[in-house]
Formats: C-alpha cells, sequence, structure tokens
C-alpha cells in the first residue's frame, strides 16, 4: 500500500468517525443481527459467508461474535459493483 493510499485510509476514517459522532451512532461493535441489517442481508447469509471465509471480518469478545462498523464499511466500499 502506497503512502497516497494510506492517506486515503486515514482521512476516510476520520471522515467516517466525524459522521458517526454526527448521526449519533457511537456503537462500533455490532452483533450479527445488527451487521446483517447494516449490509442489507439476512443474518444467516452472513454467517454463511464468513463460514467460507468470503464475508467481513469480525471478532469475538464474550464467546460472542462481533463485526466492526469500519470493517463493515471497508467490506462494502470492496465488492465489485456491477451497472445496469
Amino acid at each position: 500500500m502506497s503512502a497516497g493510499d494510506n492517506l486515503v485510509d486515514a482521512i476516510a476514517a476520520a471522515v467516517a468517525l466525524k459522521l458517526e459522532k454526527m448521526a449519533g451512532c457511537n456503537q462500533r461493535l455490532l452483533d450479527v443481527d445488527q451487521a446483517a441489517a447494516y449490509l442489507g442481508m439476512s443474518a444467516s447469509a452472513l454467517r454463511h459467508k464468513n463460514g467460507l471465509g468470503e464475508g467481513p471480518p469480525s471478532v469475538k469478545i464474550d464467546r460472542m461474535l462481533r463485526h466492526d462498523r469500519r470493517d463493515l464499511d471497508r467490506y462494502i466500499d470492496r465488492a465489485p459493483r456491477e451497472g445496469v
């Protein structure tokens, strides 16, 4: 990753943090149901993708799977786009 890419990522993270604060969304970690809703898919579809290693990164806290909202945003940004 180049220095320019790192700078863009840092700016994007700062903007996302600012928007979260402005919108009142201060919850950073989401459970599977919340993360699935955020991504616009069912919880079972998200679990299936995670099982295949194709889903967004997750972390286990207190034996519960959690998804960082920032990782979900990166997952969305990296998803292939289809034009109509």
